[in-house]
């Protein structure tokens, strides 16, 4: 379990000497949005494609939440750079960042809520960045109200996946994705950097362990998004000069069907109910 000591020296890291992890593409290409959270909040927000991308993940999130109770609060981990602000203002936003559309600068493993108050805890592309997922978990099993989800969009571990995140993408996307790593922890402190496979590490791989370290919890594995068209775009750190008007009738056309997002879905929706 993190430590008051070292969460505060983790923040002073974040918040004093900014963040280190891939910022110059190939070594010598500036990346300003790895660095800069408003600069990607910023570029999704005028990028017709990325902004569809991130509605279309939010809609999903949106339509689990509203599934499961009516009452308590919805909040957001891993928001800097994202634009739910924007669009779901509703939503309680966090981060370990300080950040435009960030509410709270809250870390995942410390959520400054009281027993049974959440109705809906999300993160896109954000668990595989928290550094002690065992424990986030346990908070989200003490705010979550009986009832409760906690959905995370995360990378998917299909055979193209694989190959995509931890061949292909190796050094335009320097996170490891590491399907035997031992644990969960990250040992590393910048908060840019992570082990992409940790959805499947923690869901799947660990599922008994999952299960018997957190019995309040139920796993659903749901479907994969983000396809071929996402990674042609480059995303948001590394947007190609392809159009959205080119992108976007691929993506639309590849979100529509199931068996195309099982062999290409880069991204895959996991729901977390509290029983």
């Amino acid at each position: 379990m993190l430590n008051q000591s070292r969460l505060e020296g983790y923040f002073g890291v974040i918040l004093e000497k900014g963040i280190s992890m891939g910022s110059k593409l190939f070594g010598f290409i500036p990346r300003k949005t790895i660095d800069d959270p408003n600069a990607a909040e910023n570029r999704i927000e005028v990028d017709r494609f990325l902004r569809y991308v991130y509605m279309y993940q939010l809609g999903i999130i949106r339509e689990i939440c509203e599934e499961s109770l009516t009452y308590g609060n919805i909040l957001e981990i891993g928001a800097a750079g994202g634009i739910t602000k924007l669009v779901w203002p509703e939503v309680i936003t966090t981060d370990v960042r300080v950040a435009a559309g960030v509410d709270k600068a809250m870390s995942a493993e410390m959520l400054e809520f009281e027993n049974d108050s959440l109705k809906c805890i999300f993160g896109m592309d954000a668990l595989h960045h928290v550094r002690d997922p065992e424990t986030h978990f346990n908070e989200v099993s003490r705010c979550l109200a009986t009832g409760g989800v906690a959905i995370y969009i995360e990378p998917n571990w299909n055979f193209f996946s694989k190959f995509s995140f931890g061949v292909a993408l190796k050094y335009l996307h320097p996170e490891p994705y590491d399907l035997k790593s031992k644990g969960w922890r990250l040992l590393d402190d910048d908060p840019m950097m992570g082990n992409q496979a940790q959805g499947y590490n923690i869901f799947v791989r660990d599922e008994l362990e999952f299960k018997d370290k957190f019995p309040r919890l139920q796993i659903e594995i749901m479907q994969p998004v983000k396809g071929l068209s996402f990674l042609l775009s480059g995303g948001v750190h590394t947007r190609l000069p392809i159009p959205s008007s080119f992108l976007l009738p691929i993506f639309k056309s590849e979100e529509k069907s199931p068996k195309w997002m099982k062999t290409f879905g880069l991204g895959r929706v996991i729901r977390v109910t509290k029983v």
